[in-house]
């Protein structure tokens, strides 16, 4: 192993489709995932009809215009190893496909598949839409070719019908004995991932949040400052309007922050962000709160703010990700979750639940590895009241806590222990490049530059030249060499 965080984690956000930003007058359709398939409910006419028959896909995932959704399909090829029983699979990510289908003619087109794979197959993160719906973004993963903790972020284009690669190593962070491809989110800020991991040599665990800009491929890091007894870890992001600006909004415990991708700055909210239609200026908006439960842990109360007061829906979830969210009806008065193999359904002036029941019929498997999500129903957006505290809450970005060292002309020696990891550039979102193992002696050429935390040095010898970092929580991994 190496010396060396790496990047990561990622985003969400809706615009209006092209054309107009009116509201859609007509009620669309509710999609919802049940037993390894998707199905269109119709709320109006109580009827339901499955759309696939796999019985191994998970989705919806609604595009921000509400024109298509995505989903993914676990790989044939996979299916038909664990169901002979020569592979087994009890968590993790499994190899999939990537499917899309046109609501208005309800066509499907196979996006990403496993041509070219090794045997492992092709891990794909949940995809992502871009905010004008005209691209698709995932992680992905060879494991029989690429180090498990680093993926490629693919982007497929609509317009051109072409994938192609936005970023070639996106560290994966700590994956335990399954690999978890983490989420992304897309918005106007760009795309963004999170990624936990352990720095070599420390026990404490680190929390990371990566932003990258499609349009000019560069990438930059925060270090979240996760504690030792990680109470104040993110439990779900997502992008927000705040003000009008496009910032990223942090669930900590009870409360929220926004943070600036251009900056890292970070402030923490009054009250929490909202789930709305995107389309309308009125209408439900869904209040995510979170209440502390007995044992530890936290439970999302949604409540549902309108015109005439504060409501609560009834519906509780874990987090307020994809999986948990529920959804808005296109007219804005009602909201849908997926509720086991149910559809629920909540509206102001009804006392009980209204349950409308998603048919029996279909593959019904016991072993979708693709995540499912929740129903969708219209595009949502997430905004924020506009209010955020102004007395000192900000958190500024990490800055490099070792003073430096070394200086330029100087010789260096790694220390025992581990490699450092050397790149292209000083920042951890650079291109990793190699390594410089313990003993092995460089060259100081440049530096130092503070960057995410460290202090970079450019060194050389006659193996290796790049960037690489001296050291982080009080310890030296680049040593001055007198001999």
């Amino acid at each position: 192993m190496s010396r060396l965080v790496s990047t990561i984690l990622v985003l969400f956000c809706l615009l209006p489709p092209s054309g107009g930003a009116g509201a859609q007058s007509i009620q669309q359709p509710i999609y919802a995932y049940r037993d390894g398939d998707i199905w269109r409910y119709d709320l109006d006419a109580n009827t339901a009809a499955q759309l696939t028959d796999w019985g191994y896909n998970g989705g919806p995932i609604l595009s921000p215009d509400g024109r298509k959704i995505a989903y993914l399909s676990t790989a044939a090829e996979f299916v038909d190893r664990y169901e002979a029983g020569s592979v087994s699979q009890y968590s993790g990510t499994a190899p999939a496909n990537i499917w899309v289908m046109d609501i208005a003619t309800e066509s499907f087109l196979l996006v990403a598949d496993q041509t070219g794979a090794s045997d492992a197959g092709y891990l794909r993160s949940l995809p992502d839409w871009s905010p004008d719906s005209r691209q698709l973004a995932w992680l992905q993963i060879d494991p029989n070719r690429q180090d498990l903790d680093t993926a490629s972020l693919q982007v497929y284009s609509f317009d051109g019908g072409r994938t192609g690669i936005l970023h070639s190593n996106v560290n994966l962070g700590h994956q335990g004995s399954h690999i978890r491809m983490p989420s992304i989110r897309w918005g106007a800020g760009g795309i963004s991932w999170l990624l936990f991991t352990y720095l070599t040599g420390d026990a404490n665990p680190f929390l990371f949040i990566e932003f990258l800009n499609p349009a000019a491929g560069a990438a930059v890091q925060y270090n979240l400052g996760l504690n030792a007894n990680r109470d104040n870890t993110v439990r779900d992001f997502e992008w927000v309007n705040h003000g009008g600006r496009a910032l990223m909004a942090l669930q900590i415990q009870d409360y929220w922050e926004v943070l600036d991708p251009a900056t890292g700055n970070r402030t923490r909210l009054v009250d929490p962000p909202r789930l709305k239609n995107r389309f309308l200026a009125g209408g439900l908006q869904l209040i995510p709160t979170s209440v502390a439960v007995s044992g530890g842990g936290w439970r999302i109360h949604w409540y549902a703010a309108a015109a005439s007061g504060l409501y609560d829906t009834g519906y509780r979830s874990v987090r307020v990700n994809r999986i948990d969210r529920p959804g808005l009806s296109s007219d804005g008065a009602q909201m849908v979750w997926h509720n086991g193999d149910r559809i629920s359904t909540w509206h102001i002036g009804i006392s009980d639940i209204n349950r409308g029941q998603v048919g029996n019929a279909g593959s019904g498997q016991t072993f979708p590895i693709p995540q499912p999500m929740s129903a969708v129903w219209a595009p949502t957006e997430w905004v924020t009241t506009g209010l955020s505290h102004a007395d000192g809450q900000s958190v500024a970005a990490a800055a490099c806590s070792l003073p430096p060292r070394l200086n330029l002309g100087m010789r260096a020696i790694v220390s025992p222990g581990l490699a450092n990891r050397v790149r292209s550039g000083a920042t951890l979102s650079a291109e990793r490049i190699g390594r410089i193992v313990a003993g092995e002696v460089v060259a100081v050429e440049a530096g130092p530059v503070c960057a995410d935390g460290y202090n970079w040095y450019f060194v050389r010898n006659a193996n290796i030249a790049g960037w690489t970092v001296e050291g982080a929580d009080g310890e030296y991994w680049l040593l001055h060499y007198a001999g």
